[in-house]
């Protein structure tokens, strides 16, 4: 992704009321979501963010855990760190990457309980090689978690091909790793999906206030509620899934 891309739409500010917001907040529930069903407790464990972003979801890991994480943008990093640090995290991690030289970051030659890596994969060129090399970095008894935009109404310009569970399927069917969970999630924002490809005017600024209510509502009513009135609406107001997930693991762990 362009720097000046990721600087005008990714950068995210650290206040609890942007942290709220459901084009954050509708990730990280996705993510809690997949990890409860996985089994995988997070307290104590080494967990890679792999385009940690506005940092939400470490707002959400115990205090406890090791958090580690790479993104492009230095002043979003030390944002993020910073944010952390407030918020008594000791052990962490964070550090630019620069993407044209991603294979070879210092993080990569670690080994991690939880790799995440959400809404990354559909702005790469060749994202089974991503895939292929998070899996070498996991422990033996470790997941992969990949979160991914499905079913856009309309494409976002800043990914590179749109995502189907056929190609998710064929990014896992790798010599060394299986998919042992695939699931597809968060129909509530179907209809909405087209109004935040907006990078800029007055339709984003329409997206953001629509994010934020969003955010508020399934704040409100808990994630599990937010789940439960998703799937209850899916069927009667024709509404697609917009985020699938799926989980990886070493083809040797006993899991």
């Amino acid at each position: 992704m362009d720097q000046s891309v990721f600087e005008a739409c990714y950068r995210g500010r650290q206040s609890w009321l942007h942290h709220i917001a459901y084009m954050r907040m509708a990730k990280v529930i996705v993510a809690l979501r997949m990890l409860e069903e996985a089994g995988t407790d997070l307290s104590g464990k080494s967990i890679l963010d792999y385009g940690f972003g506005a940092g939400t979801f470490f707002r959400y890991c115990p205090r406890d855990a090791f958090l580690f994480g790479v993104e492009q943008d230095a002043a979003n990093t030390e944002s993020v760190r910073g944010m952390l640090e407030e918020r008594g995290y000791q052990h962490v991690d964070l550090q630019t990457i620069d993407i044209k030289a991603w294979e070879t970051h210092p993080l990569l030659a670690r080994k991690y309980d939880v790799i995440l890596c959400s809404h990354v994969l559909e702005h790469m060129e060749a994202p089974k090689e991503l895939v292929a090399r998070m899996a070498r970095c996991l422990e033996t008894n470790g997941i992969f978690l990949g979160i991914v935009p499905i079913n856009e109404r309309v494409m976002n310009p800043h990914h590179v091909a749109r995502v189907t569970e056929e190609r998710i399927r064929e990014w896992s069917s790798q010599p060394g790793i299986r998919l042992t969970l695939y699931r597809e999630l968060d129909p509530l924002m179907y209809r909405l999906q087209p109004l935040f490809n907006h990078d800029s005017g007055i339709r984003h600024r329409v997206a953001q206030a629509v994010s934020l209510g969003m955010g508020l509502t399934a704040s409100l009513l808990g994630f599990a509620n937010w789940n439960r009135l998703g799937n209850v609406l899916a069927g009667p107001a024709f509404l697609k899934p917009t985020q699938a997930a799926f989980i990886l693991r070493r083809e040797d762990s006993g899991s």
